[in-house]
């Protein structure tokens, strides 16, 4: 009896052993709290997780919409971090880019982990992520491997150096973001509340202008909008972001994405029933990595919608956008935009954009095929004189993908 009690208490002692090694291998990571600052009702914050991201994309082989620009922080981490270009996590991301774990997908994918670089299991992981990230395994494989890296660069140190340097382009952002309440006046047009909203400057991204995700979770939804920065000059040291007008649009159109992506995921057997209408622009939405129906289709959507608030904003200015939306190939614009004006008109009717999308693909559907036909020659013309483009929106492609965006 005795040695059978003597057995059981040692494996209970083996047992706990093992539960508290892995409790604290779980918590070997410190805390890095985010760089923040709130403006306008919007967070204004340097992520260490999607910071993290961004220094493994940049040592990696990836070039895509990483900084061509030259400036210190960028020396800094080309210095702190050489040696680990052959990393895990470096190699690794590497071979997940050729399972599309690139563009947006790598600063979301951030976006879902815990402080502590895990799984988040709170968290609606999107299915761009886990196909481009090669499934949920791999995933979690590639967090272990952040975690890694994180132990062996020290990497709190690298990100708690740099604060100060971070709070520069928090306040560069919101110098720039004027007295325009954005949160309200987006809420108010689709008819919902979200739980946050937050704007991520990365510094070392490039190229000029932003990705929308959002993070759901059973009870809530975050909204962000990723900016990078424009590569043609810096301001002191700062990568530039842009200017009031460049914001506006990049946090309307950003932000919408939030809005109009999940309500479209509500709606995909109504949705399919026009998936027709990608033939006539395939091709220049293959281009503009918009070559799905649902991506070409959230595009448009939040593209009218944008034009419809610079309308708002005056007759000339909503003139404008509209002209340049319909140049740059995205034809349904202009029937999504009238189609827009009686949700705006009626909206006792449809208290918010859920109610009234089925209305919005009915005007596609009836007036598509002819909107296609007027605009395409516009489309054409625009595709001869367009650089290659990305899962990245940019309110000024013409000027700012000239270079590609490509590290030099």
């Amino acid at each position: 009896m005795r040695r059978a009690s003597c057995l059981f208490l040692s494996l209970l002692l083996l047992l706990m052993t093992f539960t508290l090694a892995a409790c604290l291998e779980r918590d070997t990571l410190p805390y890095i709290p985010p760089v923040t600052k709130l403006s306008n009702n919007i967070k204004i914050t340097v992520d260490p997780r999607v910071e993290l991201i961004a220094i493994v994309q940049y040592l990696s082989q990836y070039n895509q919409l990483m900084t061509a620009a030259e400036f210190s922080y960028r020396s800094d981490v080309d210095t702190y971090f050489h040696q680990y270009r052959n990393h895990e996590a470096v190699t690794m991301y590497d071979k997940m880019t050729k399972t599309g774990f690139i563009f947006s997908t790598p600063a979301t994918f951030a976006l879902g982990l815990t402080d502590s670089l895990y799984l988040d299991d709170s968290v609606h992981i999107a299915d761009h992520v886990v196909t481009g990230g090669g499934g949920k395994e791999q995933l979690k494989q590639f967090a272990r491997a952040l975690r890694e890296f994180c132990r062996d660069s020290k990497y709190a140190n690298f990100f708690n150096a740099h604060e100060d340097y971070y709070r520069d382009n928090l306040l560069q952002v919101a110098a720039i973001l004027g007295e325009t309440d954005y949160i309200t006046e987006l809420q108010d047009y689709y008819g919902m509340e979200y739980q946050s909203f937050t704007i991520i400057p990365v510094p070392l991204y490039g190229g000029g202008g932003g990705f929308g995700p959002n993070i759901e979770r059973m009870d809530r939804v975050d909204a962000y909008c990723i900016l990078l920065p424009f590569d043609d000059e810096t301001s002191g040291d700062v990568p530039v972001y842009g200017n009031k007008d460049v914001l506006k649009l990049l946090l309307r159109h950003e932000f919408s994405h939030s809005f109009v992506n999940r309500i479209t995921n509500m709606h995909m057997d109504e949705v399919a029933q026009y998936e027709h209408l990608l033939a006539p622009i395939r091709e220049e939405m293959e281009d503009l990595n918009y070559g799905t129906w649902v991506t070409c289709l959230n595009e448009h959507i939040v593209r009218a919608v944008t034009v419809r608030l610079a309308y708002a904003d005056s007759p000339r200015e909503g003139s404008k956008a509209l002209d340049r939306e319909l140049s740059e190939g995205f034809i349904y614009t202009k029937v999504l935009t009238e189609a827009l004006k009686e949700y705006e008109d009626n909206r006792d009717t449809y208290p918010d954009f859920i109610s009234f999308y089925p209305r919005l693909l009915e005007a596609l559907g009836k007036h598509g095929d002819g909107s296609a036909a007027s605009n395409a020659s516009k489309g054409e013309s625009a595709k001869a004189n367009r650089p290659q483009a990305c899962f990245c929106y940019s309110p000024l492609p013409a000027r700012y993908w000239a270079s590609s965006a490509r590290r030099v």
